[in-house]
């Protein structure tokens, strides 16, 4: 397992990791947490299997994103957003030689709460259909959109990529399968000629905060050209999304309120300029945009077999 932790993620970190401990029916050899600190543990209370990752030693460095989108005249405050991205796409890269062919990667901000399997006995991936996408809450009926920021640069990337559904797979984790992704990388590398990391750069939309997906990418590629390595299931789960900054809802505040209810997962993430973020979601229809974008506080997303639910997040919390 990979486990990305940004600093505002540390507090909740221990429920993330507990929740994959107890609830992975899968067996975990290592969890690699990559993060900019190691925080200070009793010395009871470390697990073996958890090897702490200097995100400084990643291929890629922050740093260097930065500088890359820098050179290309694109806003480098995106740097952190295409950052964690890359750092899933080269996830086999931090990882031992031996290590298994399939790594779940979570993102910290993300627990589960129940029981779950990662990959099936006949070795596929299991992988999250996620978010439609284009937004339409309470339908079960979901449509490719006119246009997906994700979905082009997807296309620009790989040549001969499409989607294979109306379906994202951005849910907070994703199975990654060694040849499925070395195969993924190694055509972007060859129709652009140049390293992984700086195609997808290029290709990404230079115009929003979501220019690219990394779980996009990679579901779609997987089913269209791995079809017998995976398999697709819906993951009913509450996200809670707000900005970044003091007060607010923590992870284990969510986890907390969903206990005793059917959900599988929950998450609680902040996001860096929330606002902007909004607008530049073209996924969400334009109406939809401007009413969350006019008072843009808190919101819970419930996903229950594919059919998305929205609402305002106010305390008492209740999920159950």
């Amino acid at each position: 397992m990979v486990i990305l932790a940004a600093e505002k993620d540390m507090p909740g970190l221990d429920v993330c990791v507990r929740g994959l401990r107890d609830h992975c029916l899968n067996p975990v050899t290592t969890v690699q947490v990559i993060a900019q600190r190691v925080p200070e543990r009793p010395r009871g209370d470390i697990d073996p299997r958890i090897v702490w990752y200097d995100e400084r030693r990643c291929t890629v460095a922050g740093s260097t994103v930065r500088a890359y989108l820098r050179d290309l005249g694109r806003d480098p405050s995106t740097a952190s957003w295409y950052f964690q991205q890359l750092v899933k796409l080269e996830c086999f890269t931090l990882l031992p030689a031996d290590a298994p062919e399939h790594v779940l990667v979570v993102d910290a901000d993300f627990v589960f709460l129940r029981d779950t399997v990662f990959v099936d006995g006949r070795g596929r991936s299991l992988l999250s259909y996620g978010y439609p996408l284009s937004w339409h809450p309470g339908s079960r009926t979901h449509r490719l959109p006119a246009r997906h920021s994700a979905l082009e640069a997807a296309g620009r990337l790989v040549p001969g990529w499409l989607p294979v559904d109306a379906y994202s797979g951005m849910q907070h984790h994703m199975v990654f399968d060694r040849t499925v992704l070395g195969d993924l990388v190694q055509r972007a590398q060859d129709a652009h000629g140049e390293p992984f990391w700086q195609a997808f750069l290029r290709t990404a939309d230079p115009g929003k905060w979501t220019g690219a997906s990394e779980y996009v990418l990679y579901r779609h590629f997987a089913a269209r050209f791995f079809p017998e390595r995976v398999r697709h299931r819906h993951v009913d789960a509450v996200d809670v999304i707000q900005g970044e900054g003091p007060g607010g809802f923590t992870l284990p505040e969510v986890a907390a309120a969903a206990q005793g209810s059917s959900l599988r997962a929950v998450g609680c993430h902040r996001f860096l300029h929330y606002t902007e973020r909004l607008a530049t979601m073209d996924y969400v229809p334009t109406a939809l945009r401007r009413t969350l974008g006019a008072d843009p506080g808190p919101l819970w997303l419930r996903l229950d077999g594919g059919v998305l639910a929205i609402g305002r997040a106010v305390p008492p919390l209740a999920l159950a």
